[in-house]
């Protein structure tokens, strides 16, 4: 499962007291193409109603496009937001908001896969710039105006994730499924490592280490092996 916790202030000033808001996303159907169930509790609007995610190629986007979805299915009960309010003078604003990806299972606990800030531009309301990390990509920046009425953080923090990763304030097309060709050799498929892209290549590198840790990656792995990666990995 994945824990998404959103905070006021700065990363390094993170607690419980200044929680805003806390998105669970668990698998309900675990396969390639899977299923998540999304929770979130805001922390003055209480528990809101669960949502689905389907049919999310896995290994295959920063994690902060699953959050993305995750949010607006929650949020919006839709796979796309409507388009957010132009600020004015008059608009609700953050000062500063932060928010952690943690992986959270029965036997791993704590690991932080990704980080956001997202802060004001001094001297300019509803004027924001985003810094997004996340495991196996790279950092991301995006600077955007967002405003409304009534500030929602867990809306602000979508719309950063869109506009870091698709240059708007909507989200971008699903990813597509990471399938490296294969081809016959000896009776068996096999596909050339190098073929995968990020976040799949590493991801697949480091099943094979806890797979068979006393062995090099082959340079062509067997296609089935990577099948079982996306199902179970």
């Amino acid at each position: 499962m994945l824990k998404v916790t959103l905070h006021i202030g700065s990363l390094k000033d993170r607690s419980l007291n200044n929680q805003l808001a806390v998105i669970d996303i668990a698998y309900q159907v675990k396969t390639a193409l899977a299923t998540y169930l999304v929770a979130m509790t805001l922390r003055h609007g209480g528990e809101q109603p669960p949502a689905l995610v389907s049919n999310y190629p896995r290994w295959s986007a920063s994690l902060w496009d699953l959050v993305a979805r995750a949010l607006t299915r929650v949020l919006y009960q839709a796979d796309q937001a409507p388009a957010s309010d132009k600020p004015d003078r008059r608009c609700a604003y953050a000062t500063r908001i932060c928010a952690t990806i943690e992986r959270a299972t029965a036997d791993d606990r704590g690991v932080i896969l990704g980080t956001a800030e997202i802060a004001q531009t001094s001297g300019q309301r509803g004027t924001y710039t985003a810094v997004f990390k996340a495991d196996l990509q790279e950092e991301r920046v995006a600077s955007f105006d967002y405003g409304c009425k009534r500030l929602n953080p867990a809306d602000l923090l979508l719309r950063s994730i869109c506009w870091s990763l698709y240059g708007g304030d909507q989200l971008g097309a699903m990813p597509k499924l990471i399938l490296p060709p294969a081809m016959k050799m000896d009776g068996v498929e096999r596909f050339h490592l190098e073929a995968l892209t990020e976040p799949a290549k590493t991801g697949f590198k480091r099943y094979l280490a806890r797979q068979f840790p006393t062995a090099n990656p082959e340079p062509l792995p067997k296609a089935e092996d990577y099948v079982h990666f996306l199902v179970h990995g």
